[in-house]
């Protein structure tokens, strides 16, 4: 049975885990930055368009020692490309180096940059600073080496070879080195997952589509209770809210994926995962979802994408200062929201009266509601004046965050107000 690995922001690999799981995917692996599973094509296919969580799908093909560029060439020149290629198909190599370059690798027809050819010392996740593996250092000198090895090997098999094209390649192949490692990967998604296509327009700082995701999945909210946001902003959480509790599978929002280019792809297995998809998917959500923001632009925008997304039944957005949030009649349900975090000087100080007004808000008028708050700054976190029942680490970009679950007390006034605890930064 083939294996896979589904890429995850850090923090979200366990929720990851879970949707695989519920997927039938055998074998699953929690990692660092992933999950490791196993299935056959209709479980590809249903990962591909159901999981809400990753960014990626990758099918590993070779994992071999390359401590210096004669290796890489002539280890991926031993995978037998012709497999996957033929002269009539187009190419794109990316590549990602732990301990080098952070920035997303650009593909393989760009020529190495002058003046990076030493080993490099960078900071690790641990914000430690270690060399990267010597000889291979950048990611661009990486892929054009695998890309010049895998047009070779098809040039002696098959007397030509394939075009590059890194906007819509029939094959793209994905290279990690670790270690002292290399893993080559077909990449089973083309475009990131958390490019659903709905959010073609966005405020100041979007929150990617699986971050929110994660975040509705981390809060168990299974949408039979109401959803609010009362900082959606373009209306991410929102739509994906509205995504989970219509059973929307997020990649029938998109047409085009590269395993439908792969040599072994099965059009009729595809069909019939696609029309399990839609056959699931529910006319009206069982609650109340709603987003409101006191911007009109973001409004605008997130009644924008809920119609991109299908979705605008299922939802409602509204002009509205968090002042003016009230609870919807009915039972208690969960509130989350993405406050900004004051990343520039002199914005720290402004936000501390928001966080409390979120903080007293939720005291005074939704007794017995969950709160769900995205903190990237522990400092602001505090203001809310109510202590943390659970804490996820999660990340948010290249931001350490923490997801901050309150929990209301059932009784208006009742909540405690005991500040959360002093915490360092996370991280």
């Amino acid at each position: 049975m083939p294996c896979y690995f589904a890429i995850a922001a850090r923090g979200v690999e366990l929720v990851t885990a879970a949707e695989l799981t519920r997927l039938g995917a055998h074998d699953v692996k929690p990692a660092v930055g992933g999950v490791s599973f196993e299935g056959d094509l209709a479980l590809l296919y249903r990962a591909v368009l159901g999981l809400r969580t990753a960014t990626r799908i990758l099918r590993p093909l070779r994992e071999f020692a390359a401590v210096n560029p004669e290796m890489l060439y002539s280890q991926t020149r031993r995978v037998r490309w012709e497999d996957y290629l033929d002269p009539r198909k187009t190419l794109a190599v990316y590549a990602t180096i732990e301990g080098a370059s952070s920035a997303r690798p650009p593909a393989a027809n760009v020529a190495p940059a002058a003046g990076r050819r030493g080993p490099r010392a960078t900071p690790d996740r641990r914000g430690e600073r270690r060399p990267a593996p010597a000889g291979i250092n950048h990611s661009q000198f990486a892929a054009l080496k695998i890309k010049d090895a895998i047009v070779d090997r098809l040039r002696r098999e098959q007397g030509a070879r394939p075009d590059v094209d890194t906007q819509n390649p029939d094959i793209r192949v994905q290279a990690h080195f670790a270690g002292g490692r290399c893993t080559l990967s077909l990449d089973a998604c083309g475009a990131s997952l958390h490019e659903r296509g709905y959010r073609l327009k966005t405020t100041m700082a979007p929150l990617k589509e699986t971050l929110a995701a994660a975040i509705i999945e981390l809060s168990e909210w299974q949408g039979a209770t109401p959803l609010l946001d009362p900082m959606c902003g373009s209306g991410t959480l929102v739509i994906e809210a509205a995504l989970k509790a219509l059973r929307i599978a997020p990649g029938l929002l998109r047409t085009n994926f590269a395993c439908q280019r792969w040599p072994d792809y099965d059009g009729a297995v595809w069909s019939q995962i696609e029309q399990e998809a839609q056959g699931a998917i529910l006319r009206t959500p069982p609650a109340i979802i709603e987003g409101s923001d006191i911007d009109p632009r973001a409004i605008d925008t997130a009644i924008e994408n809920a119609r991109r997304a299908g979705v605008t039944h299922a939802v409602k957005f509204e002009v509205r200062g968090i002042d003016a949030t009230h609870a919807p009649a009915g039972e208690p349900g969960i509130i989350v929201v993405n406050p900004p975090y004051g990343t520039r000087m002199g914005e720290v100080d402004e936000l501390e009266g928001l966080y409390r007004q979120l903080g007293e808000l939720w005291k005074e008028r939704f007794p017995g509601w969950t709160a769900f708050l995205l903190a990237g700054n522990p400092a602001l976190a505090r203001e809310v004046e109510l202590v943390a029942a659970q804490k996820f680490k999660l990340f948010n970009g290249g931001l350490d965050c923490k997801l901050l679950r309150f929990d209301i007390a059932p009784e208006a006034g009742s909540a405690t107000s005991d500040p959360a605890p002093h915490e360092p930064h996370p991280g």
